[in-house]
């Protein structure tokens, strides 16, 4: 290896730099030392820029013809005294100077010309020009869908986080997305700090046991994880309250409330037996106004309206599966010979149970007192007679069976 000047602009450079680093000529591979004078130049120019010999491979063409055209003297022996080296070296200069003269005029074809000369150098670097301008563009478009890309990504990331309620995933995005948008950033952090609030909430309204608590945690977090758990907590507590009302509208209130709520099963479960066991104020109404209108039918001896009041076949007195017609055969009777008028008035203090008979369907036994004001042509026969009515009534709302038991004082 050599240091040389750069043969296009003169800087100082290794012989085998494929470039130099000043103009950026190639150098390794393309350069030529003049035999001559010692010279560097490039392998496209034809003639050394400093003596204007032949490059290498025309050399021994015009050496020939010069030859041919001037015969040389012979060589002068080589005695030369130690004192006289100058004096040899200036007159084998002026040799060579005068050989070269010649050999330039034999070979005028050769001349190149100064802008012939550059012109390959002019190229290269125009070359190496647009060869970095083109490097330049396509680094600059990876670097921009790198950059797109990876925008893209944390774009996406950020819409998965912020629908999450999980403290990890939030997390996750600030420790991996660290240089996020700061609007992104502060959007997380915000709802981390409201998970992590609601939390310390959620544990407060857990360990309360309190309807209203739990009710006002769910208003400020409706969407929280543990929403089901609070409804779970809020349903529990209904239902110990209502368990110990044990009433039928206590269950409706839990139902209404709750309508797919945890004991909703039970609830009806004990509405349905409280319906079975209750009597309810309508059932009480309907019932004295069935007996009200059975005597006083009888007090106006008006046999279709008795007969409305009973059913097709029924208990009557000590007789199985009497008719209507029984009925108003009974009524006949009350009125005895002699007998002008007849009252029956009933103090109502009725004494009803239920029983079920099918699904909402009941049946009712009932027992009252009747009291009989009766007139009479025979002054012995007038008087009040009391009486205890055992009946049942069916699911029709007739009555099914009809016994009366005279009390005697």
């Amino acid at each position: 290896m050599a240091i040389i000047k750069c043969p296009e602009c003169g800087h100082q450079i290794s012989d085998r730099a494929p470039i130099c680093p000043n103009c950026g000529v190639e150098i390794a591979g393309n350069i030529i030392k003049c035999s001559e004078c010692g010279e560097v130049f490039l392998k496209d120019e034809e003639l050394c820029p400093h003596c204007h010999c032949p490059a290498p491979g025309d050399y021994a063409a015009v050496k020939d013809s010069v030859k041919q055209e001037e015969p040389v003297a012979a060589p002068v022996a080589s005695s030369v005294s130690p004192a006289e080296p100058k004096e040899n070296n200036r007159a084998e200069a002026k040799a060579s100077g005068e050989i070269r003269n010649k050999k330039t005029e034999a070979a005028p074809k050769l001349a190149v010309t100064k802008e012939e000369t550059k012109q390959p150098k002019k190229t290269s670097k125009t070359a190496f020009f647009i060869s970095f301008l083109i490097a330049l563009v396509i680094f600059g478009a990876c670097f921009y869908m790198y950059n797109e890309a990876q925008q893209k990504k944390e774009n996406e990331e950020f819409n998965f986080a912020v629908n999450s309620n999980d403290p990890l995933v939030l997390q996750g995005f600030l420790d991996t997305y660290k240089d996020a948008t700061q609007a992104h950033r502060d959007t997380i952090q915000a709802k981390l700090k409201m998970i992590k609030l609601g939390n310390q909430e959620w544990t407060n309204a857990l360990v309360s046991n309190s309807k209203s608590v739990l009710q006002e945690y769910l208003k400020n977090y409706p969407n929280s994880e543990h929403k089901a758990l609070a409804m779970h907590k809020i349903d529990s507590i209904d239902w110990a309250q209502t368990s110990s009302l044990d009433t039928e509208e206590a269950y409706t209130a839990y139902i209404t409330e709750h309508p797919d709520g945890d004991h909703r099963d039970e609830a009806d479960e004990f509405i349905k037996k409280i319906k079975a066991q209750t009597v309810s104020p309508e059932e009480k109404s309907f019932i004295s106004d069935l007996f009200h209108n059975f005597f006083i039918s009888i007090n106006s001896r008006n046999e279709d309206n008795l007969k409305a009041t009973v059913a097709e076949t029924l208990t009557l007195l000590n007789k199985e599966n009497a008719t209507k017609s029984d009925v108003v055969e009974m009524m006949n009777k009350l009125y005895k010979e002699g007998v002008t008028e007849m009252t029956w008035k009933l103090p109502g203090n009725y004494n009803i149970k239920k029983r079920e008979a099918g699904e909402d369907q009941y049946e009712y036994i009932v027992s009252f007192s009747a009291n009989q004001e009766v007139v009479s042509n025979d002054a012995s026969l007038n008087g009040i007679n009391k009486y205890r009515i055992d009946a049942e009534v069916n699911t029709n709302k007739k009555i099914a069976l009809f016994k009366m038991t005279k009390i005697v004082e």
